[in-house]
């Protein structure tokens, strides 16, 4: 939600226009304002959006400023729980990663959001990140795979992602999920920071892939099979304001009912 720089409530605009087209069961944001000026970003969508939300907190806004800025899930299935941890960060610029479990008609969903470290010279942090990830996305069980969404500032060619996806061990430790755009499109660049969006910084390697929807193994009766991801939210509205400094990801994760029925 790229917290509250530029112009964020024709920014948000745009989000809720385009949330509202795609209609998605659940999403996940990071960089999410809650402030007097603008509100509490996660509450205003989810109204617009007429659904449950969570926000998680992380660290209170630039000096100067008042307010938080967080992570936050919406969905339009209620959500039963919800928990947070800290990762290895520094003090000065804190991360967490926020789980809700949600109830769908499938069965009880665990859902994992988070936003790791930016900076290009710091992978050792990303790296520490997601294996702490991981180590709370198995200790959340529920009847449906994880699902892991989030920023995750690195590309998949990085350490932290080849962990995520079972290509590499990091600190003795191994682990899999199946990232839902490489799963559709295993040839295609599918890239969130682009130099196409003019809030992109310049000091910032661009035209990468930062963005992931991953998912844990896919059960025997075809639950957690990725039909389709795309890259969204991609196109500015007709003002000519983009959403976000990054674009956005969509999967759609086929459930073993409405598979059946497609058969």
């Amino acid at each position: 939600m790229w917290n509250d720089r530029d112009d964020p409530a024709a920014r948000l605009r745009v989000v809720i226009a385009g949330l509202k087209a795609l209609a998605p069961d659940i999403v996940a944001l990071q960089e999410v304002v809650a402030n007097d000026k603008i509100g509490n970003v996660a509450e205003v969508l989810a109204r617009d959006l007429d659904a449950h939300f969570a926000y998680d907190p992380v660290h209170e806004m630039r000096p100067g400023d008042t307010g938080l800025i967080g992570n936050a899930v919406l969905s339009r299935f209620p959500i039963k729980l919800r928990d947070s941890v800290g990762l290895p960060s520094s003090p000065d610029d804190p991360r967490r990663a926020m789980y809700v479990l949600l109830d769908t008609p499938a069965g009880r969903l665990p859902l994992f959001n988070c936003h790791l470290s930016w900076e290009m010279w710091h992978p050792q942090r990303r790296e520490a990140q997601v294996v702490a990830l991981d180590e709370l996305v198995r200790s959340r069980t529920g009847d449906c795979p994880p699902i892991i969404c989030g920023d995750f500032n690195t590309p998949p060619d990085s350490a932290a992602v080849h962990f995520m996806t079972g290509k590499m061990s990091l600190a003795g430790r191994g682990t899999y999920y199946r990232d839902c755009w490489a799963r559709r499109h295993p040839h295609d660049d599918g890239i969130t920071w682009s130099d196409k969006n003019p809030h992109t910084v310049r000091w910032i390697e661009r035209n990468r892939r930062l963005d992931y929807i991953f998912v844990g193994q896919i059960r025997e009766d075809g639950w957690g099979a990725v039909l389709d991801a795309r890259v969204v939210l991609d196109m500015p509205g007709a003002d000519g304001v983009y959403a976000s400094d990054h674009f956005a990801v969509y999967a759609e994760i086929g459930v073993a009912e409405a598979m059946e029925k497609a058969v």
